[in-house]
């Protein structure tokens, strides 16, 4: 069993290289949950399911910062991106494990260039 900076780190790792699979292996199977500013789940078949159809436009996920007390992990995160233009979004990642995967992530992120993309 991994360490829980280990499993976030994965988890950053396989977002960043699109791969899904690998993702999903490190998400529990139940009582999982996502929140950020754009997006709730509480299944994480269907998260990841919106992250390989939404997590195209990440190019690469720059670790400034990582905090870990316990099973909790915090990352300070710079996602670049590719939108209509190529961005910079700073964003912090709060992972918690039980159980030896993540069955909670936090996002906070300033989502008002995504929100843009849907108003009518």
């Amino acid at each position: 069993m991994s360490d829980p900076q280990t499993l976030a780190m994965q988890y950053l790792g396989a977002i960043e290289a699109h791969d899904y699979d690998t993702a999903r292996a490190l998400l529990s199977n139940e009582d999982f949950v996502y929140k950020s500013p754009i997006s709730r789940f509480s299944d994480a078949d269907a998260f990841v399911a919106h992250m390989s159809l939404s997590g195209s436009i990440v190019q690469r996920i720059e670790v400034r910062r990582a905090f870990v007390d316990g099973p909790d992990v915090c990352h300070f995160l710079v996602f670049h991106v590719q939108l209509s233009e190529k961005m910079a979004v700073d964003l912090v990642q709060w992972v918690h494990v039980e159980g030896g995967r993540i069955d909670r992530i936090e996002a906070l992120f300033d989502a008002h260039p995504y929100r843009l993309l849907f108003e009518p």
